[in-house]
Formats: structure tokens, sequence, C-alpha cells
């Protein structure tokens, strides 16, 4: 009997289907998941090979003609030079990522509201930097008659 109290007890007691049948507690618990990166699987990359080859070749042909005389012979002798440059540029592997929306969309909420709070947080400051520049002002003139009176 001791021990079916003590097993129903740990079993009632499981935070896990707690958390899991209270839908408020479930999504607090899907937001910390998110935004500590544990989705990260979510997000694809695609790596696409696209490969182009553009091969230029530039030939240079120097012709050069060379002329000797000797004992009444003359000789022509010709020279060909040849110069083949071939250039190869190949253009590879495109990538796109895929990334987790559940992520960029719970950051940018945020986002939104921490920049609302700034805004009411600056205003509290202003408001708070004129009541100081307020009461030093009256405590500046307070000084300033006490030293005239006496």
């Amino acid at each position: 009997m001791r021990y079916i109290l003590l097993v129903l007890l740990f079993v009632s007691c499981n935070p896990v289907k707690q958390v899991l049948r209270n839908q408020e507690m479930l999504e607090e618990v899907a937001k910390v998941v998110v935004k500590g990166g544990w989705c990260a699987n979510d997000t694809t990359y695609i790596t696409k090979t696209d490969t182009i080859i553009e091969v230029d070749t530039l030939i240079e042909i120097q012709k050069d003609l060379e002329v000797v005389t000797f004992n009444d012979t003359t000789y022509f002798t010709k020279w060909k030079t040849k110069t083949i440059t071939k250039t190869l540029t190949i253009r590879d592997t495109l990538k796109s990522y895929i990334v987790d929306n559940a992520r960029v969309r719970l950051l940018q909420t945020d986002s939104a509201r921490l920049s609302n709070e700034v805004i009411t947080w600056e205003g509290k400051a202003k408001r708070r930097q004129l009541w100081i520049f307020a009461l030093i002002g009256v405590w500046l003139l307070i000084r300033y008659l006490r030293d005239r009176i006496l």
C-alpha cells in the first residue's frame, strides 16, 4: 500500500506533464527553446553547384625574316613564333540558407517590445532630468537670496 502511494506521488508530480497540460506554460517553454537556438536543426543549408567554364584562347604570331648574303648566294630564313595563352574561368557553388522563421518572429517581437520600453524610459529620464535641474535652480536661488539678506 505504501509503495502504491509512493508511486502515485511520483507519477502525479511530473513537471513535464504539468507543462504539457498548461498551454501558457508550454508557450513560455517554447519561447525559451527557440531563443536558445535548440531548434537550429530546422535551419537548412542548400548548396547548388552551377559550374560555368569559360576558356579564352589568345594566339600571337610573330614572323621574322632574316636575309643573309654569303658568296653570291642570298639565304632567306623565315622565323615564325607562336604564343598561345589559355585562360580558364570557373564559377561555382551557390549557397542559400533557409532560416527558422519561428526564431526570427520571436526575436522581432522581443525587439519591438524592448524599443517600446526604451521610449517610455527615455520620457521618464527627461522628466527626472527636468526635476533635478529645477531643484538645483531652487537651491541656488535660495543660497543667493540668503547671502544677499545676510
